[in-house]
């Protein structure tokens, strides 16, 4: 079937907004002395690259590590918050506070914190659950900050007004189906997030299909995606009515020689790649340039799936019973996915790094399948849910044995 694609050449392209986004834990013990030198030394090094190369970085950070700069602002008057709170790093960076934090604490806790110490945090919830796997005994973390929140230890109230969850998309232990794909907008209840209700206050930006770049990763391929996303923009392949942002995705832990030539690579190649669509924002100068979009383009949020192209008979981001789930992840050869609707003629694809298919599976009639991949060799994979040859859904998922 032929497809046409009728443009306006002076429409403007929409902006592919992206950032670097980190994240450290509480039980990394970054409170310690010698942790926190080393994991500070690692950050500086970390901010001069981002600032030489012009990206733009969103460090997530949990208390460990303010403990930390906290102790080292005693003892010399400075602290890694401070540093990247000033010139020449502080139009590079943008500090969120976790809500993942030591027991007796919370996010409120967290902010006050990195305030005192001049690291100027955002009101942007870094690292929020809105899914949990079942079973679990855990709910949804995400509507408490519908409303302000009170610091248990300092009795500070803040009001968080984005929602920047982690990218998983298949998740932990104890969270899967993070807000994965394209989309700003306003969750409607806890049993209803994929809704957008315009009487809320709370935005949530999803993270665009993000990669996640660590010592295992083919940095080259997280290239590639990137690159995959600007094409689907310039080629009319994804609507010039939606706003996009995306990241890569780090972890504080992977902080070393290794990581930071990979993320040069990355970074450099995606500067040469811009072309005018891609533009290096921060998680809050993103949410800045989203609503400036809405004045202009009169649309009052925006989603689109991942995998979706124009082409798609269907949009199913905004049906909860499309989310789809693939667990554990990483996976050590068995794969476990779920998703909420059935659908006649429709299958599970696996596909490398190289984009081989490496796997398929009918799951006609079916909302569950169990995978056995053990033949897999380690790497980054993706796994495709199809229905009548369109995409429904994808995830990533890391096979480690």
């Amino acid at each position: 079937m032929a497809m046409f694609l009728v443009l306006n050449s002076h429409a403007q392209l929409p902006k592919l907004h992206i950032q670097i986004v980190s994240h450290n834990e509480p039980t990394d013990n970054l409170n310690q002395p010698l942790k926190y030198a080393t994991a500070k030394a690692k950050i500086l090094q970390m901010a001069e690259i981002v600032r030489n190369k012009n990206a733009k970085w969103n460090l997530q950070t949990s208390d460990g590590f303010v403990f930390g700069a906290r102790q080292d602002e005693i003892n010399t008057g400075g602290n890694i918050f401070k540093t990247l709170g000033m010139a020449p790093y502080s139009q590079f960076v943008q500090i969120d506070p976790r809500n993942k934090n030591f027991l007796g604490r919370n996010i409120a806790d967290q902010w006050y914190l990195i305030d005192s110490l001049g690291g100027h945090p955002s009101h942007i919830v870094g690292g929020f659950i809105y899914y949990i796997c079942q079973p679990s005994t855990l709910t949804p973390d995400w509507w408490v900050y519908q409303d302000s929140i009170t610091g248990l230890v300092y009795g500070n109230r803040i009001k968080f007004n984005l929602l920047s969850g982690a990218g998983s998309a298949g998740g932990s232990v104890m969270h899967c189906n993070d807000l994965y794909d394209f989309g700003v907008f306003k969750p409607d209840t806890i049993d209803n997030f994929y809704f957008h209700n315009s009487n809320r206050s709370l935005w949530s930006i999803g993270t665009g299909c993000a990669p996640l770049l660590d010592s295992l990763s083919d940095e080259q391929a997280i290239i590639d995606l990137i690159k995959g996303q600007i094409d689907s923009i310039s080629q009319g392949l994804w609507p010039a009515n939606k706003f996009y942002n995306t990241r890569i995705m780090t972890n504080q832990r992977e902080y070393g020689p290794l990581f930071f030539s990979k993320i040069e690579r990355v970074i450099d190649s995606l500067n040469q790649y811009a072309n005018g669509i891609l533009e290096w924002a921060t998680i809050g100068e993103s949410y800045e340039a989203f609503q400036l979009w809405r004045q202009s383009s009169g649309e009052e949020y925006s989603m689109w799936r991942c995998g979706e192209t124009i082409t798609s008979a269907h949009q199913a981001f905004e049906s909860p019973e499309n989310v789809f789930s693939v667990f554990p992840n990483p996976s050590s050869g068995q794969l476990n996915l779920e998703w909420g609707k059935s659908m006649e003629h429709s299958e599970i694809e696996v596909y490398n790094s190289l984009g081989e298919k490496v796997s398929q599976a009918d799951c006609s009639g079916k909302t569950s399948l169990q995978l056995q991949l053990n033949q897999l060799s380690n790497g980054l994979y993706i796994v495709y849910l199809r229905s009548d040859e369109t995409i429904v859904s994808w995830s990533k998922v890391v096979f480690e044995k």
